[in-house]
């Protein structure tokens, strides 16, 4: 599902996702979103953060605010850039196994 249909979905509950700072919020509904939308919602929110037209340094800077606590106590207290660049060798390295694998 991309972001589009993400979007779609949300108006079909009566209700319209807006970007607030670096946060979505589900506007116009009364109760909550089902919980397959909302798991939808927390999965793609760098690409609706960038569909909803923020910027994408702040898109990077929520990414990684929300990707911290889950690192290594060591790599937590690198600066956003490094632990950008290790993220970025990381996806790489994924693809160049895969690609291996695949016998490309």
């Amino acid at each position: 599902m991309n972001a589009i249909e993400i979007i779609e979905r949300v108006r079909d509950h009566q209700a319209e996702l807006v970007l607030v700072d670096d946060r979505l919020v589900v506007r116009g509904r009364t109760g909550h979103l089902p919980d397959e939308l909302q798991a939808e919602l927390r999965e793609h929110k760098a690409e609706l953060m960038i569909a909803l037209g923020a910027p994408i340094d702040r898109t990077v800077a929520a990414i990684l605010k929300e990707l911290r606590p889950y690192l290594p106590p060591a790599l937590r207290q690198l600066p956003d850039d490094k632990i950008l660049v290790l993220v970025n060798w990381s996806i790489i390295a994924a693809w160049g196994t895969a690609m291996r694998k695949a016998g490309g």
